[in-house]
């Protein structure tokens, strides 16, 4: 066992340096999704708050540190081993959370990059554009997301904006999302109540 373990590791770990030999090292300047991503904050939306939601920590590191980069200051990130979330969610969003009297202006967030720890229980409809880095599988990750900031009391119309590559896994599940979504529509005009 032990044995065939080892020979499995070493050749997975052979496949993942070919991988890393075939395909260069990581340049973030030509990530589609990142370039994407500060031409929206940059070009179409440069003094809007925008929360961005993403599945994974360390892809809230990796925005974070690299839209800095850009020269985005006034963001910030948000996981699950952020010692305050809320505290984060209150510089984002002090006028839904009523705490204006005790967020400075200059220490209000325009940006705030998340996990799904923010999806539930939070009020931030302080912005109207919602950024999904990426797609959960379950289509309620989606609603919780969007429920954050489209809430009573918003007066902005909510942006929901998908960050998907054509011929990806995620361009399937956004197709997957979608006809959840029309058949779900389609079960909710068709109920009488």
């Amino acid at each position: 066992f032990i044995k065939k373990l080892a020979r499995d590791l070493r050749a997975d770990a052979l496949k993942l340096v070919g991988i890393l030999e075939t395909n260069g090292d990581w340049n973030p300047d030509r990530h589609f999704k990142m370039a994407a991503l500060v031409d929206l904050l940059a070009e179409k939306h440069p003094s809007d708050k925008v929360l961005v939601f993403t599945q994974f920590a360390d892809t809230v590191r990796y925005l974070e540190a690299h839209l800095r980069l850009h020269g985005f200051s006034r963001l910030s990130g948000v996981c699950g081993d952020t010692g305050n979330p809320t505290a984060l969610a209150w510089r984002f969003s002090p006028v839904s959370n009523k705490k204006q009297d005790r967020i400075r202006p200059e220490d209000e967030l325009r940006v705030l990059i998340a996990t799904d720890i923010l999806s539930e229980g939070q009020n931030l409809q302080d912005c109207a554009i919602v950024v999904n880095y990426d797609l959960p599988w379950a289509i309620v990750r989606l609603i919780q997301r969007a429920g954050r900031v489209d809430r009573i009391g918003q007066k902005h119309v909510v942006k929901a904006l998908n960050f998907v590559l054509e011929d990806s896994v995620e361009f399937r599940i956004r197709e997957v999302l979608e006809n959840k979504l029309a058949m779900m529509q389609k079960e909710a005009l068709a109920s009488p109540f």
